[in-house]
């Protein structure tokens, strides 16, 4: 699956109006979760992404923003709420017309289609235990 049908795919699961605004909402949940993961976790996952998906998967744009405003040096949000927030916050900026759990319940449900089995059983192990079960449910 390329970028334009992952897209699609999110897209079609969230109703988002456009594919910008799709490819925009998928940015943020990717974000969070690679940089919630160990640098070399990161890197397997994008390993299995065809490379225009890499490019999505990698970007650092928003999340060095985020930390430098923050004054944070490591993304480690700890329970679902706070990544809740941090999506729901990033949506509201972009003015994006759904919630943060029905957009992280989507891109999770995609990304795990495209990336074996161990890896998002190496996701899930990273991730603290009630985002893990998020993770598992989409």
């Amino acid at each position: 699956m390329n970028k334009g049908e992952f897209i699609k795919q999110v897209q079609t699961l969230t109703q988002l109006p456009t594919k910008e605004a799709t490819e925009d909402a998928v940015s943020i949940i990717f974000s969070l979760l690679s940089h919630r993961l160990t640098p070399q976790e990161a890197k397997d996952v994008a390993d299995q992404l065809p490379q225009d998906m890499k490019n999505l998967w990698n970007s650092d744009t928003w999340i060095t923003n985020f930390l430098t405003l923050s004054r944070q040096w490591q993304l480690k949000y700890r329970k679902k709420e706070e990544l809740y927030s941090l999506i729901g916050n990033e949506i509201t900026r972009r003015q994006l017309p759904l919630g943060a759990e029905e957009l992280a319940l989507a891109v999770f449900h995609v990304l795990k289609t495209q990336i074996s089995v161990g890896e998002s059983e190496d996701i899930a192990a990273q991730l603290p235990e009630d985002i893990e079960q998020v993770w598992f449910a989409a």
